[in-house]
């Protein structure tokens, strides 16, 4: 039960709005990318995945940096 609570207050929120703003130019663009790449090149596509959530987190981080500062 300790564990469970300190896991829940270690974990970040979800930001849904950040998250639902990013999410369809990135689906467009791994679809694209999914059909015009050629198949031996498709691993480069799958690095649209982690690209997506390495600029998620950050514009979450900037936000909080910025949320702090200002109170």
């Amino acid at each position: 039960m300790v564990m469970e609570e300190r896991w829940k207050e270690e974990m970040p929120e979800v930001d849904w709005k950040k998250y639902f703003k990013l999410l369809p130019p990135i689906l467009i663009f791994i679809v694209l990318v999914f059909l015009f790449i050629p198949y031996h090149q498709l691993l480069f596509g799958s690095l649209i995945i982690i690209f997506f959530w390495i600029l998620y987190y950050i514009w979450v981080a900037v936000d909080r940096a910025r949320k702090e500062k200002s109170e």
